[in-house]
Order: structure tokens, then C-alpha cells, then sequence
């Protein structure tokens, strides 16, 4: 497995999407922590599959809105978050991607370098999606 040291640079965003301000000017993520993989990962979580237009990025959770929740879905929602997270981003082996069942709902969690880096709650028959 890849391990990532962070040394990435990206913007700082506020938990509403607007950039954050720091000390007047725009913030920044750390370069000595994964912050700005966290925020990537979270994005294509949030994303629909076209989620930037022309561009198939996102995990598209909820396009398994009222599907019931079984092993099949399980798997197709990991595999789902796999592919967005592969496709011009991490390379494969380098995050690990697991889920939890509960009733209705499926979190799915990532995790690189053994820490967790993202996790999105899909309940598939009220349609709520969250993503930490």
C-alpha cells in the first residue's frame, strides 16, 4: 500500500463551501498534513457521477436512493466510491474504502495511510446523504 505524507496545497474551504479567510487573505490547507486529500475525498463523495459537468468524478451516492439495502448494494456503493476515488486521483491500493449496514443506512468509510480520512452516511429510503 502507498503511504501519503501530505505536502499537497489547496484551498481552505468553510463546512457551508465558502473559501476561507485567514488573516485577510485566503487559506490555505497545511502542506504537512492530509488535509487537502480529506477535502478531495469528501468532494467526490458529495458528487454526483457528473458531478463537474463533463467530468465523471463523483462516488454518486444517490443514485441508489430506494434501493433496498442489501450485500449487493454493499458492494456496488464501495465499488462505486472506488471508482471516484481512482479516476485521476489516488492510485489503486493506496486507500482502503469499508462500510457499515445499519437498518436502512450504509456508511461507507476512507481511510489512507490507516487513518480516516472521510465517511458518508447513504439512507436509502429517506434519501438523506452525509458527508464528514
Amino acid at each position: 500500500m502507498s503511504t501519503f505524507t501530505g505536502g499537497l496545497v489547496d484551498w481552505a474551504w468553510m463546512s457551508q463551501g465558502d473559501l476561507l479567510l485567514a488573516g485577510g487573505d485566503i487559506g490555505t490547507t497545511d502542506p504537512t498534513t492530509l488535509a487537502s486529500l480529506q477535502d478531495m475525498v469528501r468532494t467526490r463523495l458529495k458528487a454526483s457521477l457528473y458531478g463537474w459537468q463533463l467530468y465523471p468524478i463523483g462516488a454518486d451516492l444517490a443514485a441508489r436512493l430506494g434501493d433496498t439495502v442489501d450485500a449487493e448494494l454493499n458492494i456496488i456503493l464501495r465499488r462505486q466510491v472506488n471508482n471516484s476515488l481512482t479516476n485521476q486521483f489516488l492510485p489503486k491500493g493506496s486507500f482502503i474504502v469499508k462500510s457499515l449496514v445499519d437498518g436502512d443506512s450504509i456508511t461507507l468509510f476512507v481511510y489512507i495511510n490507516q487513518t480516516l480520512i472521510a465517511s458518508a452516511v447513504l439512507n436509502t429510503q429517506t434519501g438523506a446523504q452525509t458527508v464528514v
